[in-house]
């Protein structure tokens, strides 16, 4: 003869036991989701590139495979007219995985680098004229990427925003 409350305490644990079957189910449903939704293309993510009251979206400069190299030509230009200083502003795709910011001067020895680690910052401001006279003739901003081969398949890429200065 079953005791009194077996029945009830045997219920319980078989609610329990369901209640941590769903939750797992739905944990890794959730990471399943999340690791095959898909993110934006890298050759469509922009970067805002501004210089006193002029703001321009720039595309990919080039998009290369991690170990090839890739001529981009000449890159797009902004119009500095007097101003000071150059902000970059990086989207959330690009600084969760970290970037790089190259600062070429016309004279070499003003050239900038600064490598920002992963959502360290989404916006950095660099000089259209260095205290030492030096002006800015090109800004770079890099990332490791990852984007679709021709075979669709996720290949590591380097991909590079590009922005030339006139009137600096």
């Amino acid at each position: 003869m079953a005791k009194p409350g077996a029945s009830s305490w045997g219920k319980q644990i078989a609610v329990i036991a369901v209640g941590v079957i769903v939750l797992v189910a739905g944990i890794y449903a959730f990471l399943e989701w999340q690791r095959t939704s898909p993110s934006t293309p890298v050759r469509d993510i922009r970067v805002a590139v501004a210089a006193g009251e002029t703001t321009e979206e720039l595309a990919p400069y080039t998009v290369c495979p991690l170990d090839e190299q890739c001529d981009g030509g000449d890159p797009p230009t902004i119009d500095a007219g007097d101003a000071k200083e150059l902000t970059i502003t990086v989207p959330e795709e690009i600084s969760s995985s970290g970037w790089r910011l190259l600062a070429i001067y016309d004279d070499p020895a003003a050239n900038d680098e600064r490598v920002f680690q992963s959502h360290e910052t989404t916006e950095h401001t660099i000089d259209a004229v260095t205290d030492s006279g030096a002006r800015l003739v090109v800004a770079e901003v890099s990332a490791l990427e990852i984007d679709k081969g021709e075979d669709g398949e996720e290949i590591p890429v380097l991909a590079t925003w590009s922005v030339a200065l006139e009137g600096a």
